[in-house]
């Protein structure tokens, strides 16, 4: 999508229409889309973290793998964040194109 100085929200060439509005449906949809992705790969993430480490995992390398995978679970969770708030700015521009109509 286009974008005007850094903006996540589509450029409206100037007036809402009913193009921008589907544009800006497109996006929520898209970004819906990667949202509950990467939300569904922070629960499989959680759901191996759960069982994998404990007592069995001694060697250097299977701690600093469980640690991996421990920060890696915190970046999807920053990520899911993140898209949650771009979910909500594009909300509110769905609302405001739809108000000017």
């Amino acid at each position: 999508m286009e974008s005007l100085g850094g903006s996540i929200l589509p450029d409206d060439g100037g007036g809402p229409d009913a193009e921008t509005l589907a544009r800006l449906r497109e996006q929520r949809r898209l970004l819906r889309r990667v949202r509950d992705g990467v939300e569904e790969s922070g629960r499989r993430l959680a759901g191996h973290q759960a069982g994998a480490a404990g007592a069995a995992w001694r060697s250097p390398a299977q701690r600093a793998y469980d640690t991996r995978r421990g920060e890696l679970s915190m970046d999807l969770n920053g990520a899911w964040r993140a898209l949650d708030d771009a979910l909500w700015a594009v909300d509110e521009a769905i609302d405001r194109v739809k108000a000017a109509l």
